[in-house]
């Protein structure tokens, strides 16, 4: 009768270990798709940045002379 609750011990691991391997799983999908997204959105807004900045007057160092 010893044989019985040795394999529902060995169950019991088997099972954290599938539900323990699927929360890794999850959480590094979940960072994928997140540092994806942070780029994809990043790249967007420099390229709106830029395209807002391109017609401006160039930054100089002396404020009067901008001025002239």
């Amino acid at each position: 009768m010893t044989a019985a609750p040795a394999l529902l011990a060995s169950a019991g691991n088997a099972a954290f270990f599938v539900i323990f391997g699927l929360f890794v799983v999850a959480m590094v999908v979940l960072v994928v798709v997140v540092v994806v997204w942070a780029v994809r959105h990043d790249l967007a807004g420099r390229r709106e940045w830029r395209s807002r900045h391109e017609g401006r007057l160039p930054w100089h160092d002396d404020p009067e002379q901008g001025h002239r």
